[in-house]
Parts: C-alpha cells; sequence; structure tokens
C-alpha cells in the first residue's frame, strides 16, 4: 500500500472515531467518566494533528495551520467538544482534497525528493530535539521501504501488516533473523508514532530507525 493510502485509511479511522461520543457535550457528566471522554479526546486530538503533519509536511500548509491553531486553544487545559467537531471537519476536507487530488500524494513527493533528501527532514529534526516529528516521518519511510522491498521481490504486501512482512522476508532469505529482530524495533516505532504515543519510543529508537532504512535503501532499493 502506498504512504499515501496508508495516510489516508488513517484519517478516515480517526473520522469515524469522532462518532462515538467525542463531540457530545459534557453536561450530566462527572468523575472517572468525564475524566475518561476528556482522555479519549485528547488522544484523538494528538493522532489528528499527528496525521495532518504526516499528510502536510510543509510549515506553510493550510491545513497544518489551522490544525495548530485549533489544538493549541487547549494547550494545558481541558479540550471540549468544539475543538473535536473542528478537527473533525478539517480531517474531512483534508481527505477530499486528497482523494480529488488537490494535494499532492506524499509518495510523490517522497519519489520526487528521493528517499535520502527525506530522510534528512527526519535527521534534521531528530538532530534539533524533535523526536517526535522525527519519528513520524522515519517511520512512515521504513514502511514505505519495506513494502517496496516486498513488491521489488514478487511478495503481496497489500492488505498486510508489517510483522506478517517482516517474516515473509525472513522466510525467502531476503532478511536473516539479525535483520529482522531490527526491522520489527522499526515497525514498533511506526507503529506508536502514527497513533502519537509518544512515550513509547526514544530518540535512540528513531535514530536506530533511520540508520536501518539507510541500511535498507543501500541494501535493497539503491538498483
Amino acid at each position: 500500500m502506498a504512504i499515501d493510502e496508508i495516510i489516508k485509511n488513517r484519517i478516515k479511522s480517526l473520522i469515524e472515531m469522532h462518532a462515538s461520543g467525542l463531540a457530545y457535550p459534557d453536561e450530566g457528566m462527572g468523575g472517572h467518566a468525564l475524566q475518561e471522554r476528556q482522555n479519549n479526546r485528547e488522544g484523538w486530538c494528538a493522532a489528528a494533528l499527528n496525521i495532518v503533519y504526516q499528510f502536510c509536511p510543509n510549515p506553510e500548509s493550510a491545513y497544518r495551520k489551522r490544525a495548530e491553531i485549533i489544538t493549541s486553544r487547549y494547550t494545558g487545559g481541558e479540550i471540549d467538544y468544539d475543538q473535536v467537531g473542528e478537527l473533525r471537519c478539517l480531517l474531512t476536507y483534508l481527505l477530499e482534497d486528497a482523494d480529488s487530488g488537490a494535494l499532492v500524494a506524499l509518495a510523490d513527493r517522497v519519489a520526487a525528493e528521493t528517499f535520502d533528501s527525506f530522510l534528512e527532514h527526519a535527521k534534521e529534526y531528530l538532530q534539533s530535539g524533535n523526536k517526535n516529528e522525527s519519528g513520524v516521518i522515519a517511520g512512515v519511510i521504513f514502511e514505505d521501504s519495506l513494502r517496496r522491498i516486498c513488491n521489488k521481490h514478487g511478495i503481496k504486501e497489500k492488505g498486510e501488516n508489517l510483522d506478517h512482512l517482516i517474516s515473509t522476508l525472513v522466510k525467502q532469505d531476503i532478511f536473516p533473523p539479525t535483520k529482522a529482530k531490527r526491522a520489527r524495533a522499526c515497525a514498533h516505532v511506526r507503529t506508536k508514532a502514527a497513533h502519537a504515543q509518544w512515550d513509547e519510543f526514544d530518540a535512540a529508537d528513531v535514530k536506530s530507525t533511520i540508520e536501518f532504512i539507510d541500511e535498507l535503501i543501500a541494501l535493497h532499493l539503491a538498483d
């Protein structure tokens, strides 16, 4: 599955999650139930902002700027249902633009810039102490690289998760077990960054992911 399709599917899932009560008023709620809803809102908003960053890496993107304005209003405070609704509406329009071709596909940007130059963004973020942003970019490139390697060797990758693909690469003697272990560590970063679970990986994990991607490109995708 191409990078932009992966991201569009994630946007769709976030829009569907929105319907689970996150945008309903809190009247009559209290205690644990209210706190749980607030926690779910915070997680959902973080994931929504994360996916906008993935599809719109340009800081000047109108979608990115608007998402940052919406989320900045609840920094250090509680998130109300209006803010969740605003972000949901933003994701809906972003998805429509992506489906219509109004946005340049992320995969096309990767091809235009080449893997090496796109990886530079991840390296620069990491060097400047922004491991979350670096993890997002590195995770997306890792998954795309792995799927490209599978395609190159005739391995069906569409609809398959990363762990299955890694196991298949081992079975076909494309990856040795030691490389598979490193690939699964990178897949962990990919998953956690995609779901805005920032505490589940650290800068060292991102650094290892970037180094492994460099190896994959040199050994499997350079020709």
